[in-house]
Order: structure tokens, then C-alpha cells, then sequence
């Protein structure tokens, strides 16, 4: 076996593999010999609650686990971040069916000395969503972690067909600005057809938020491809980079991707640095890589006249290039 001599030279992630991979094969004793000792570091904590839990062996996996601690310590190898522990233990328990404690014990630990941990509270939403805990999603526990409570809520919404119960609790939270709430909104709306709605909700998003808004952006242009509007996508780019200012180069990976979506490959491949720049932009920079960029953007539109005429027009005679 190739992952057995490395992962007893003591590669983690080669202990990790070969676990699963005996997992695969029912070698449930091998699995918990290998994980087992090597509990106190949470990746293969994690997997060894993943592989093993709920097959008979849950007492003596439950007492090999590492226990829930309440501050980090930066000197432990592969120690927490403080709580990381209640997680794992949490997942263990819902693994063995028992729901109440896993919520439970979450609950007790999302906020820990005023620090909202944001894994657990992500994974508490989670799990009450999945379950059907409506109104504990409404009362979430801590301050902080409303954003993961609103994203399950909406999503435990829209499985029960309340489309417009969902769309009406992002909206009220994308209304004071939350661009987590409008993007979660114009995704939603995406699913169920609304597409110029949603265009609307991330364009306002995107106009307003503080700071980096380029995620907004790719999900506004990805619903404008399956919308069959590419072209619009690619306006809209080219628009909010002239009106906002921003890196030329983001600009060219967005119009990219947009070509890509949208089955325009060849375009899509061409250098990043000719889509940022506009036809005038390329035709006033006077230099050899311009003209050529250009030429061949008049290539791809099916103007191969117009690229020989502009390439004699720039590169022939007396006429000089700078480089």
C-alpha cells in the first residue's frame, strides 16, 4: 500500500487518506488504531468522528476525542483557535442521532467571553435549519451570528415553499445594507426565475457597499449569462470600472469570465490585459502590443479586413511606433 509507509513517518494528511480509504474497505478497528492516538490533532479528530461515528464504537471514540476547550493556546500543536473542540464534539453527537445536545452544546459555546466564533455559530444555524427549528432560528443566541441564523432561516423558507416569506426576511435585512442578505436574495430570486429582480438587488448592493464589492459583481454578471445577456454583463463591467475607478486587471478577469459563461472561449483566452482597455484606449497607446491586442479583437469579431488595414496603417511606412 503506497499511504501506509507515509503516514507512518507521521504525514497527517497521509494518515487522513489512508483512514478513508480503510473506511472504504469496512476496516472500522484499523481506522479507530490509527486515528484513535492521534485525536489531539483536530484534523484527524474530525475524521475519525466522520468514519467511525454511529458503528457501536461511539464510548470509547467519545473518550479519545479532545475535550472542549475554553482558550487557545498558541504553544499546542494543532490547537484550536480556542472552541474549536464544540464542534467536533457537536457533530459527534449529531452523527449519534442526538440532536437536542448537539444544539445545545453549540449553543453554550458560540459566544464564549464576548467573542462570537463564527464557525459555530454557522454551524448551529445549520443544524437548526436542517432540522426544522424555526423558531430557534428566529431567537439565535448571539449577537453576531445573525447573518448565518437569516441564511438558514431563508433556505429552511424556500424548502418549505414560502418563497415569499423568504424573500420578504433578505430583504428587509438587504434594505439596512447588508450585502451578505442581498447576495443570499439575489440567488434566491435567480432560482426561482426572477432574474431582473435579482440584477436590481445586486446592483444597488454593489453601489453601495463599503469596500470590496468584486463578489457582488460576479454573481450580478453570472445571473445576467443565464439570463442570455452576456452582453449586458459585459457593459455593466465596463461601466461600474469607468464610474468607480478600480484594477484594470479584475476588470479584464470579470469580461473573462463573462466570455466564458457565456460559450465565448476564444475571447475569453485572449490576453486579460485587452479586455480592460477600451478600442480608443488601445488605439491611442501608440505601442506594438496595442496595435496587435487590438487587431486581434477585430479578428474575433469577424473583421479580418479591418485588422490588416489597421495593423498596415500602424506598422507600415514611415509612420513610428512606439514601443
Amino acid at each position: 500500500m503506497l499511504l501506509r509507509p507515509l503516514a507512518e513517518t507521521g504525514h497527517r494528511y497521509a494518515q487522513r487518506d489512508l483512514a478513508r480509504l480503510l473506511a472504504r474497505q469496512d476496516h472500522l478497528d484499523q481506522v479507530v488504531a490509527l486515528l484513535g492516538p492521534r485525536a489531539a490533532d483536530l484534523l484527524l479528530a474530525e475524521e475519525l468522528v466522520e468514519l467511525a461515528a454511529g458503528h457501536g464504537r461511539d464510548v470509547e471514540i467519545a473518550a479519545l476525542l479532545p475535550d472542549i476547550q475554553t482558550s487557545p493556546d498558541p504553544f499546542e500543536p494543532w490547537s484550536s483557535d480556542a472552541v474549536d473542540t464544540a464542534p467536533l464534539r457537536a457533530r459527534f453527537l449529531q452523527l449519534q442521532g442526538r440532536i437536542d445536545e448537539a444544539i445545545h452544546l453549540l449553543g453554550r459555546h458560540v459566544c464564549v467571553d464576548d467573542v462570537v466564533y463564527a464557525d459555530h455559530a454557522e454551524q448551529l444555524a445549520r443544524l437548526l435549519g436542517r432540522h426544522g427549528r424555526e423558531a430557534e432560528l428566529r431567537a439565535f443566541p448571539a449577537e453576531g451570528g445573525e447573518e448565518y441564523a437569516l441564511a438558514a432561516l431563508a433556505q429552511l423558507l424556500e424548502e418549505q415553499d414560502r418563497i415569499p416569506e423568504a424573500v420578504a426576511l433578505l430583504e428587509q435585512s438587504a434594505g439596512t445594507g447588508n450585502p451578505h442578505a442581498a447576495f443570499g436574495l439575489a440567488e434566491l430570486l435567480a432560482r426561482h426565475g426572477r432574474h431582473g429582480e435579482a440584477v436590481e438587488v445586486l446592483r444597488t448592493a454593489a453601489e453601495t457597499a463599503d469596500g470590496d464589492c468584486d463578489w457582488l459583481i460576479h454573481l450580478l454578471c453570472r445571473i445576467l449569462v443565464d439570463a442570455g445577456r452576456a452582453d449586458d454583463a459585459l457593459t455593466w463591467i465596463d461601466d461600474h470600472f469607468t464610474r468607480n475607478g478600480g484594477d484594470h486587471q479584475e476588470q479584464a478577469f470579470m469580461r473573462a469570465e463573462v466570455m466564458k459563461l457565456s460559450g465565448r472561449a476564444v475571447d475569453a483566452e485572449a490576453k486579460p490585459a485587452e479586455f480592460a482597455r477600451s478600442d480608443e484606449e488601445l488605439l491611442r497607446c501608440g505601442t506594438v502590443d496595442g496595435a496587435i491586442a487590438l487587431a486581434e479583437r477585430l479578428v474575433r469579431r469577424g473583421q479580418p479586413h479591418k485588422a490588416v488595414a489597421h495593423l498596415r496603417d500602424r506598422l507600415d511606412g514611415a509612420k513610428v511606433v512606439r514601443g
